[in-house]
């Protein structure tokens, strides 16, 4: 028969009481089940996670006790949440009628406990209650010691007490719960052990007569991990090359490992710091929290996290600051300066900061600040390619009836795609594809481009190769998979009548699909040598003529959205210059 193993587990919190249960959780265990949750209402813990994701069943009764436990703590204020990856386990516990707390990992459930501390105030764009973007430490199991004080919070796991399936006295349960909190009555271990220092001390710890093997090898294991974290962050951070996204993920992870309410990030404008992504605080807020350059001191240009009443600036702006939550500041220095200021809100658990959190923050700091580098120089890079393949582009043009357009259509194709949610990922790939997707077109000589009559099925022909062959060009260029889709299919049409393969609906890219839509609104606008130019309104209502026809009818209703608000902005300012001139 299996055995059911219950273990404490360390979170990163003092405020969070982690427990993992692995086997089966049946009628046996009930007692067990029972003394673990009497225990945690006992030493009034608001915050608890049980870890179920090793657990294979979960009976009734025992469901029901942890029901019961939700709804006692829920009465004083505190939560529970619930580690499940079994199904069947999650039915069980909601029984149909109530609603637990349910996540798929520690972290998880760690950040959705943390969650309504930190937003103390409703913002839009606060963390929510699960955000996998989150960079949390890790842990890992740990050899615990027996029998220590509820003050021994060792890295992972006050016990690993296994208890047999079949075995269910009151004497197996208080063995268990003692091996799980601690002996009653038993003497707490030295403070430097029960409170770990940040490993980047100078010492690894203060010597103490009394401190047991043992004891040291908890204490170097806890700063490995911590270690591990920063590496993992570390790579994390460098892996992404855009700055939103980066700055994005950079003040969640400060709010999770700083434990703090809230987390800004203030650009460098020349004249003043200016809030362009927050955590934690509402947006009327920001606007109070622009601070002109002229207002800092020396810190400036120092790389530490300083609380507010210790950094040099003004007092007005210092109350100010204090005022909106804020407590701590950080320069962000990146090889053009000072680039920004970091500003953290109060400490979630109520107590200010400690020696080891400030060193933890300042080395996260610093790691966001090299990968902040890296992803500005992908950016300029990225503009510097941009620039040259325009460039190109509009040699092209010279040769044929496109001159003008290539601005055009790139700009409507990226509004477009950002109103339907576009991966962010491919997004730059598109803009490449929509500025280059008329590559091959210099293979095609531009007597034909050029003739005021109509073309014949040979010069069809050729005109209908230019995207695959500007594709295949792209491609030796070594532009990657996504430009070269974009600019191969580009002329397909939704029903299959576009070239060259004959693709149809959603066997066409997205990105496709949309240069489509503006690419044909572009030219119906322009005058050609067989037609004359169509209004915007005309050309607007060929397109929804051709809805699921010729074109996509979600990408035609998003850019009809858009360019009927610019028409009659346009038309307004139109009319308000005549008003104005008639009425001097």
């Amino acid at each position: 028969m299996g055995k059911t193993k219950f273990e404490r587990v360390e979170v990163g919190s003092p405020d969070i009481a982690a427990f993992r249960i692995e086997g089966k959780l049946g009628f046996h265990e009930n007692t067990m089940v029972q003394r673990l949750v009497e225990e945690c209402l006992k030493r009034d813990m608001r915050a608890v996670v049980f870890d179920f994701s090793e657990l294979s069943s979960l009976g009734g009764g025992v469901a029901k006790i942890f029901r019961d436990f939700v709804d006692t703590l829920a009465s004083k204020g505190g939560r529970v949440s619930f580690v499940v990856t079994n199904d069947t386990i999650t039915q069980f516990l909601q029984d149909g009628e109530r609603t637990v707390s349910i996540h798929r990992s520690i972290l998880e459930a760690v950040s959705a406990l943390r969650a309504p501390a930190a937003a103390a105030k409703p913002a839009s764009d606060a963390p929510t209650a699960v955000d996998s973007n989150v960079i949390f430490m890790p842990y890992e199991s740990v050899e615990a010691p027996r029998g220590g004080s509820p003050a021994a919070a060792v890295p992972i796991s006050n016990a690993g007490q296994e208890l047999p399936a079949a075995a269910s006295p009151d004497d197996d349960a208080e063995e268990i719960i003692s091996e799980i909190f601690g002996a009653a009555g038993a003497s707490a271990p030295p403070e430097w052990i029960s409170k770990p220092t940040s490993p980047f001390n100078e010492a690894l710890h203060p010597k103490k007569e009394d401190a047991t093997i043992g004891e040291l090898n908890r204490q170097l294991k806890r700063r490995i991990l911590e270690l591990k974290t920063l590496f993992s962050i570390s790579a994390d951070f460098n892996a992404i090359w855009d700055r939103k996204k980066l700055l994005d993920i950079f003040l969640l992870t400060s709010i999770a490992q700083g434990g703090v309410e809230s987390a800004v990030f203030l650009e460098n404008q020349g004249e003043s710091f200016k809030p362009i992504m927050s955590k934690g605080l509402e947006i009327d807020a920001l606007v109070r929290l622009i601070v002109p350059s002229s207002a800092f001191g020396k810190n400036l240009g120092e790389n530490n996290v300083i609380p507010v009443e210790a950094f040099s600036m003004e007092e007005a702006t210092k109350t100010v600051i204090k005022g909106e939550g804020v407590e701590y500041i950080c320069p962000f220095r990146t090889k053009d300066g000072t680039s920004g200021l970091v500003f953290l809100g109060k400490r979630i658990a109520g107590r200010g900061m400690k020696e080891e959190d400030f060193e933890f923050l300042r080395i996260l700091v610093n790691i966001a600040q090299g990968a902040y580098d890296n992803a500005l120089m992908f950016e300029r890079e990225h503009e510097r390619t941009l620039g040259i393949v325009k460039t190109l582009i509009s040699i092209i043009e010279e040769n044929t009836l496109l001159k003008g357009t290539s601005e055009f259509v790139s700009r409507y194709v990226g509004m477009v795609a950002k109103n339907m949610d576009y991966a962010e990922e491919h997004f730059k790939d598109l803009i490449y594809g929509t500025v280059l997707r008329d590559m091959g077109m210099v293979k095609v000589s531009d007597l034909i481009l050029r003739s005021p009559r109509d073309l014949t099925k040979e010069e069809w022909e050729i005109i209908k190769k230019h995207p695959e062959d500007g594709g295949n060009m792209l491609s030796r260029m070594k532009f990657n998979e996504h430009v070269v889709n974009i600019v191969k299919t580009h002329h397909e049409r939704f029903n299959g009548e576009g070239y060259p393969y004959g693709l149809r609906g959603k066997e066409i890219a997205t990105g496709s699909r949309i240069i489509a839509v503006v690419e044909s609104y572009a030219a119906m606008i322009h005058e050609r040598p067989t037609r004359p130019a169509l209004s915007e309104h005309e050309a607007l209502d060929t397109l929804k003529e051709n809805y699921g026809l010729r074109y996509d009818r979600e990408v035609v209703a998003q850019f009809a959205r858009i360019m009927e608000k610019e028409i009659a902005q346009s038309v307004r300012h139109s009319v308000g210059a005549s008003w104005e001139k008639g009425s001097t």
